[in-house]
């Protein structure tokens, strides 16, 4: 993965679709390499309008980069699995995507000014006290 490619084309779980967005710390203990992964993720999803991102439900393009991706399942004490498979479900459903679909970066930005803040965030994100995402006043 580079972001500096004039085009990329990720695969995102619906929670990093949003969160790299607008989440400004890595959560701890993920490494090298993930935090390089994230840091590119996250330019592209600033700054590269066009690309285009496949919703992916289960693990992605970032997942492959984490310690806690074991037999292809997240197993963070933060949430596993199933947690994280329900938080896509409540993203998906906030941002109305289906697994499968493809965006441009443009299309998601607008996305997010038409359904924000989802009311899975506001009432039940782990992370809404540090959330930059608009009208959380962060």
């Amino acid at each position: 993965m580079n972001a500096n490619k004039a085009s990329s084309k990720l695969r995102l779980r619906p929670h990093h679709i949003l969160c790299l967005q607008f989440l400004n710390i890595e959560p701890p203990g993920r490494g090298a390499a993930y935090e390089r992964a994230s840091r590119e993720i996250i330019e592209i999803l600033r700054w590269h309008e066009d690309d285009e991102i496949e919703v992916t439900c289960g693990v992605d393009d970032l997942c492959r980069h984490c310690p806690n991706l074991v037999e292809n399942k997240c197993i963070s004490p933060l949430g596993d699995e199933e947690k994280v498979r329900r938080w896509d479900a409540k993203v998906m459903e906030g941002l109305k995507l289906n697994c499968g679909d493809q965006k441009s970066v443009r299309d998601l930005r607008r996305l997010f000014q038409q359904c924000l803040p989802l009311p899975f965030c506001k009432e039940c994100c782990p992370w809404r006290t540090i959330c930059a995402a608009p009208s959380f006043g962060v």
